[in-house]
């Protein structure tokens, strides 16, 4: 299935592409473990463990299948789902990934907007 774009990005999850997206931010970090020997007086590092997460925000309607399958998957708390996520530029993320938190609101004279944050697990394809 062929993802809908926004002007910002595109996002698939567990192959139902998701439409209305507003923003997507996707966020890649290391573990740093301190590895001194206190007795040299320099502080020595080494990495540890990365991950990935991305917080979407987008218009909630639940007859969007990709909303159905995240607002589901967060409230059972599902096994990881295949994700793509292609910005603008084209990078593109893509791996296994699971519903860490969903949020829904609703504002006088505003759209409602779910915004939701995907964790995710092994390793993470960056092209």
């Amino acid at each position: 299935m062929a993802a809908r774009s926004s002007s910002l990005a595109a996002f698939t999850y567990d192959a139902s592409a998701a439409s209305g997206i507003g923003n997507i931010s996707v966020s890649a970090e290391q573990t740093i473990i301190d590895t001194t020997d206190i007795s040299t007086g320099a502080r020595s590092f080494i990495l540890g463990n990365r991950g990935v997460t991305a917080q979407i925000e987008m218009f909630y309607d639940q007859g969007d299948a990709c909303m159905a399958k995240v607002e589901a998957d967060a409230n059972s708390g599902a096994n990881s789902k295949a994700v793509v996520i292609t910005l603008s530029t084209g990078m593109t993320y893509t791996g296994s990934a699971f519903v860490q938190s969903f949020n829904a609101t609703a504002s006088t004279n505003e759209v409602i907007r779910a915004s939701f944050t995907i964790q995710f697990t092994g390793t993470v394809t960056i092209a």
